[in-house]
């Protein structure tokens, strides 16, 4: 008989508890359905105000993980308040554990997502670059891979594991890829630091150390892409372009300065040939008002009184159009108003040896 009643006690005690358990349960449930809503409206209300859609994202990155780890946090209450073995509680208390790191995991993970791609999207629609693209994918990977590690190493340290071993191995696996592909990274290396230097925009004209000049079709993961003026593709590994001297034509604004240089013959009016000079640049299309063109007469040459003058175009692929159309015109008034302009003349006396 009393076996019959301890039955009915065990029973009775385990609905008693379980029905306290479940209400524990259900709840946290309306706590985190509250939460979430909560988080949803008055969150959102906040975040319309501003500007940039990136908090709103944010928002609804972490409102699903949030339900999650309200929820998570009953288990452990409803798991004690069950007259369990304390063998069972324990696991239970660890399944717990290891699901609320994965969620915490998950959550970050998404949140640097939302991050990483409105910032690719922004300096996108600045850039026009392709490095983003590229770059997206790949720091997405390993913002993944860090996340992970970092999940595991605090689920291991948890149940005491060793960590110390882990972090060793990994170290040198870390170490032998490195060491394996020095180059390729590098190069990544150095994709990442043009893509935050911003030395150069994709269309720019630059003009690199070994004098090749060319537009900037596509920076890339390991290499930059060049288009040269004879139409050829010249593919510079980014660490030579990051650890060489590169001069960015069209930066910072399109302006650019032309240089031409004349002699005219000794004797010749100076200041008539200034002027004519002048006149070619001003009377230009290609040519800016401000800064104004200007003339030099700079020095003393073997046969001709040297001058020099600067002109600026609004744009730096211009440049050439320019040169050519203002040297044309300056030729044509010079014959005009009779200023010549010399070539070298030698004059050879031949010794008469008799």
């Amino acid at each position: 008989g009393s076996m019959g009643i301890n039955i009915n006690k065990n029973t009775e005690l385990w609905l008693k508890e379980g029905l306290i358990s479940l209400a524990i349960l259900l709840g946290f449930w309306v706590f985190a359905k509250f939460a979430r809503y909560f988080f949803a409206r008055w969150v959102s209300v906040f975040t319309k105000h501003t500007e940039t859609e990136l908090d709103d994202k944010i928002v609804e990155a972490v409102k699903g993980p949030i339900f999650y780890i309200i929820l998570l946090f009953g288990f452990p209450l409803a798991l004690d308040n069950l007259p369990l073995h304390a063998k069972l509680k324990s696991i239970g208390d660890g399944i717990v554990f290891v699901l609320g790191v994965a969620i915490a995991v998950f959550m970050t993970y998404r949140v640097v997502n939302v991050i990483l791609e409105w910032y690719a999207h922004n300096a996108q629609k600045k850039t026009e670059s392709q490095l983003e693209k590229e770059f997206l994918p790949l720091i997405e990977k390993i913002v993944f891979f860090f996340i992970f590690i970092t999940g595991l190493i605090i689920v291991l340290k948890h149940f005491n594991y060793d960590v110390l071993s882990l972090i060793t191995a990994l170290g040198v696996t870390y170490f032998a890829i490195g060491l394996a592909a020095k180059d390729t990274l590098a190069n990544m290396i150095s994709g990442f630091t043009l893509m935050l230097d911003r030395p150069f925009r994709v269309g720019d004209r630059v003009k690199l150390s070994t004098g090749d000049i060319g537009d900037v079709a596509e920076i890339g993961l390991r290499s930059t892409k060049i288009k040269t003026m004879d139409s050829n593709m010249l593919i510079v590994p980014n660490t030579e372009i990051v650890n060489t001297k590169v001069i960015n034509q069209c930066y910072p604004d399109k302006l650019m300065r032309g240089l031409i240089k004349v002699g005219i013959a000794y004797g010749s009016d100076m200041e008539k040939a200034k002027n004519i000079m002048l006149d070619a640049a001003r009377g230009n299309p290609l040519v800016v008002r401000e800064p104004a063109p200007l003339a030099l007469f700079l020095e003393f040459g073997d046969s001709s009184l040297n001058l020099q003058m600067f002109f600026w175009t609004p744009d730096c692929f211009q440049i050439g159009f320019a040169l050519d159309q203002i040297n044309t015109e300056i030729k044509k008034r010079f014959e005009k108003e009779g200023i010549e302009i010399p070539y070298p003349v030698r004059t050879v006396h031949l010794k008469n040896e008799r």
